[in-house]
């Protein structure tokens, strides 16, 4: 149509073609030229008439083009399945259709703003105005596509400004068909009977087929109460799956399966645990087994007695409120030792690195994995974050001339190295040991971490979700009282002819006092063994409480922040350290501030909340057992165990972080109270 409108080509050939014969014909015969001027004009005036009745119908085709196109826009708003509305630059209403109506449920809608029409947050907006996007929202028992885009509007008399263009499309059968998979997706959880071998020690036969009859039918029957099916690998490990709608009531409930264990007592002296790793994501079965086992391994990591599930790209922990009971074996320990032993003889060089800002405990079980390494002609470093007061106190002690202290002890002065020292002298044959800690974010070098890809891990804390993956062994046993515990153990198994110095032994004996307050708790018979035996080797407990006195300041510091404690709930006390120096004596104070509250009665949970200079944050958490902070720290992004954690934030203030803290707090003691409760109703 647009072409035969415009194809004016018969118009000015004949044109062309006059003017033409006109110079030839006025060049033969002059008397003709007026006649062919006059047929010029003729044709001229009615090529231009043309053109002119062309132009009409042009616009008139336009006109059609725009009313058709207007009409097909108006029915697709009107009549398409898709809600739409128009917000101005004030966020108010300003032009929505029918569907638009129909789906928020009201038709009074002008002036609205988006979160007044639809389930959006405050102030939504001025967050969708950010970007364009969509998300699903849920109206009633309706799901909807919204899907927002960002447009000029304007008013009249007014600027123009950047509005917001608001999809609505009806999603309900999709989504209660893909919730429907979701619930149905199969989820496999390991369950391993955590303490087995320490419940059944010293039983009898019948007793032992009594106790495991008792935890197999427990499982049994939380298998078929849920629907799902149990298949037993050996007596401490079986595989129960159920599906995912299944898992989600599990959650809510937090696993009473935990606490239907924990009742069984058949002649039992220990109570039975059982630790549960949960998977509900894989590509294939392969690959969600392969994920539960390692939720399984990062139950029993953190101390058994709890659920972990890996969903929805994340983990989430359930139970662990009981207290780690002591392994009584001693199996690990010694193929531990031997694996260490191996790899140590293969390396080229030895790191030993702690936590930062580090601890007696960091310190101690440090010394002794160079031991370790020394005694096996190794170049050997220990790689230190600066200097703290507990370092500071044991450089001092291993050069006093009064505690006779051999040269072998004054060795160690020299091989510690700050991170940018230790660096220069890595080799890729090199073998780091972490103790202490098994966080990158803990590490007292995260270059010197990241330098040597192989490592070990040697730690008593409860194994976090952001632990140090890439290991040729890990040894994380959270029921040790402290890492130097677990060296001095180690050591023994590793030569059983080497003996420690005064040096060493003290040093060893310090952390394990420390991380213990002095055997008071975490104690158990292999801690006192430990003991033992560093007394034997000449660790001088005179010496160790030396190292612990405080100058006045610490003193008079500590006081205040006793002083000044409160308790926002019954059983927790909390205190703030207000513009703090950011150094390591600042953390130490907090700590011991948080031992000394959580030891006034009726106090279970004690926190101190250091506000450092620089706009960070340190928590000290402390509890007498009856908690455990460490589920309460790792809300906050931290982690330690059960009596003992803490966490370290940037740019929070303690006005801002203590109602979550006592939020925290206060659901973990009420749990216990629930928890007493229940047994006194049984009981």
């Amino acid at each position: 149509m647009f072409n035969k409108i415009w194809d004016s080509r018969s118009d000015i050939i004949p044109l062309i073609l006059i003017v033409f014969l006109t110079f030839i014909i006025g060049f033969y015969e002059p008397l003709w030229i007026p006649v062919c001027i006059l047929l010029i004009g003729l044709l001229y005036y009615y090529n231009k008439k043309s053109l002119r009745s062309k132009e009409v119908r042009f616009n008139s085709y336009l006109d059609t083009v725009v009313r058709n196109i207007e009409r097909t826009n108006h029915h697709a708003v009107q009549n398409l399945d898709i809600g739409m509305a128009v917000f101005a630059k004030d966020g108010k209403l300003q032009w929505k259709n029918e569907l638009f109506s129909k789906y928020v449920g009201t038709k009074n809608l002008e002036g609205k703003r988006p979160e007044d029409v639809l389930p959006l947050p405050a102030n939504a907006f001025d967050t969708l105005s950010v970007k364009d996007g969509e998300r699903l929202i849920q109206i009633e028992d309706r799901y909807y596509n919204l899907k927002h885009c960002r447009v000029q509007t304007s008013e009249k008399g007014e600027k123009k400004g950047t509005g917001l263009m608001v999809y609505l499309s009806d999603v309900t059968d999709f989504e209660l068909l893909r919730q429907k998979y979701d619930n149905e997706k199969l989820c496999l959880a390991y369950v391993r009977f955590d303490n087995y071998e320490d419940v059944m020690k010293g039983m009898s036969e019948t007793t032992r087929a009594n106790i495991s009859g008792e935890v197999n039918e427990v499982l049994s029957k939380w298998a078929e109460e849920e629907n799902g099916f149990i298949s037993r690998s050996n007596k401490e490990l079986c595989l129960i799956g159920f599906n995912q709608a299944v898992l989600r009531d599990l959650m809510e409930q937090k696993f009473p399966v935990l606490d239907s264990v924990r009742e069984i007592h058949v002649g039992n002296k220990i109570t039975p645990t059982v630790s549960i790793g949960i998977a509900c994501e894989g590509d294939n079965l392969e690959e969600l087994s392969q994920n539960a086992v390692k939720a399984l391994d990062l139950a029993l990591g953190r101390g058994g007695d709890q659920v972990v599930v890996a969903v929805d790209g994340g983990t989430q922990f359930f139970g662990g409120t009981t207290t780690v009971t002591a392994k009584s074996t001693r199996v690990r320990a010694r193929i531990v030792a031997h694996t260490i032993h191996e790899q140590i003889i293969a390396a080229d060089k030895v790191f030993v690195m702690g936590h930062m800002m580090e601890d007696f405990d960091s310190i101690g079980s440090a010394i002794g994995v160079a031991k370790m390494a020394l005694s096996l002609q190794k170049e050997t470093y220990i790689v230190v974050s600066g200097e703290t007061d507990a370092l500071d106190k044991i450089k001092e002690m291993l050069q006093r001339d009064e505690l006779k202290l051999i040269q072998d002890d004054e060795q160690y002065l020299e091989l510690m190295l700050e991170g940018p020292e230790a660096m220069a002298h890595i080799t890729p044959g090199s073998l780091l040991f972490l103790v202490d800690h098994h966080r990158p974010m803990l590490c007292a070098s995260k270059e010197v971490m990241e330098a040597i890809p192989k490592r070990i891990i040697i730690d008593h804390h409860r194994r976090a979700e952001d632990a140090i993956k890439e290991t040729v062994l890990q040894y994380m046993e959270p029921s040790s009282s402290s890492t130097s515990e677990l060296v001095t153990e180690l050591v023994g198994y590793f030569n059983d002819r080497l003996e420690f110095t005064k040096g060493e032994a003290t040093a060893l004996y310090a952390g394990i006092v420390v991380d213990t307050k002095n055997f008071a708790v975490q104690t158990g018979e292999r801690t006192f063994e430990a003991a033992a035996l560093l007394r034997r080797s000449g660790a001088d407990p005179t010496v160790v409480r030396q190292l612990f006195k405080d100058d006045m300041e610490t003193f008079q510091i500590r006081s205040r922040l006793i002083a000044e404690a409160e308790s926002p709930e019954p059983g927790l006390i909390v205190s703030v350290y207000e513009q703090a120096p950011k150094e390591a004596k600042s953390s130490v104070i907090a700590a011991q501030t948080a031992d000394t509250m959580v030891a006034i009665s009726g106090i279970y949970v004690s926190v101190v909340i250091v506000e450092y200079v620089d706009g960070s944050l340190g928590i000290s958490a402390r509890s007498d057992g009856t908690v455990n902070v460490q589920i309460i720290m790792e809300e906050l992004g931290g982690g330690g165990h059960q009596t003992v954690a803490g966490v370290q934030l940037d740019n929070k203030r303690a006005v801002d972080i203590m109602p979550q803290i006592i939020s925290l707090a206060k659901k973990q003691l009420e749990e216990i109270d629930n928890n007493e409760s229940d047994l006194t109703a049984r009981y």
